[in-house]
């Protein structure tokens, strides 16, 4: 049943990139496959039921399913568009949106507005399991200990034995998820090669963090938007000193992803967004005015 179960979150997510447009590189289904293996065996774990047992109620109510994402996508879309409206950034901070609209972006949020539509309770939910902030103050040591290239500083040996070739220095998953996230920067990115050569650092992946948290941060009440400005402010001026586009950021930050979390399609279907259809975002906030 379990193989049966990975298969189907295989198609399942092949037609959902299919109606969506997206091609992304075979290893992204395995990864998604993975994840989504990952995630019901932790499920049958709280529940106590076996992972087979977990995976028949899961598969049948999957097969129920109506995958009408051109439907869904104008509802949705309608409904983005009246929050970000309801929502609205001071013009002097509008500049500043792209850092951290890239992870935020993966919980179909929009990048436009500071706001999420995201409950407190979901955020809250998130902040503990995922990241273990169950306060102000440590959502705060975070935001500083990211400033100072948290993850950045613990990838860069790894990062560069990668770029010289030296894999025998690095763990053979390590070297697995570098060649996905560069096989999908290049292919699923379309973006050139020399991007992946000439990147020096990981820091974009700790960047981001900074201004998708902020974003988390202010919506479950540990800062307030002021302070959420202030702390992009200083993630965007830190990115600006570093990288000289957004595609220099975006690879940085998807290398760096893939050393911190593995591999998975979402990100990578936020920055082809972005470098696509919603280019418009990116290019009406060029870095050089961060």
């Amino acid at each position: 049943m379990a193989d049966e179960y990975e298969k189907m979150m295989k198609e399942m997510q092949k037609k959902m990139m299919e109606q969506m447009g997206i091609a992304m590189p075979e290893g992204f289904e395995d990864a998604y496959a993975e994840q989504a293996m990952a995630q019901q065996a932790a499920a049958a774990q709280m529940t106590g039921m076996s992972p087979d047992a977990l995976a028949a109620l899961m598969s049948e109510a999957m097969g129920e399913m109506n995958f009408d994402f051109e439907a869904d996508a104008e509802e949705d879309d309608s409904d983005l568009i009246a929050f970000i409206e309801a929502n609205p950034v001071p013009a002097e901070f509008d500049r500043l949106l792209p850092i951290g609209a890239f992870l935020i972006g993966t919980w179909g949020e929009p990048y436009e507005t500071l706001a999420i539509t995201s409950s407190s309770e979901e955020v809250a939910y998130a902040l503990e399991n995922g990241w273990g902030i169950e306060s102000r103050e440590e959502g705060l040591e975070m935001l500083e200990s990211l400033m100072k290239g948290r993850h950045a500083n613990s990838f860069k040996g790894r990062h560069e034995a990668m770029k010289a070739g030296r894999f025998d220095e690095v763990d053979g998953e390590d070297v697995e998820d570098y060649n996905l996230s560069v096989e999908g920067i290049t292919e699923a990115l379309s973006l050139p090669k020399n991007l992946v050569d000439n990147c020096t650092t990981l820091l974009a992946w700790d960047l981001e963090r900074v201004g998708y948290l902020a974003r988390l941060f202010v919506k479950i009440g540990y800062i307030s938007e002021e302070e959420a400005w202030d702390w992009i402010q200083k993630a965007a001026a830190e990115t600006k000193n570093t990288f000289n586009s957004w595609e220099e950021y975006i690879v940085s930050l998807l290398l760096g992803r893939g050393f911190a979390m593995g591999v998975a399609p979402e990100p990578y279907m936020v920055a082809l967004d972005l470098l696509t259809d919603r280019r418009d975002f990116l290019e009406s906030r060029p870095i050089s005015n961060l």
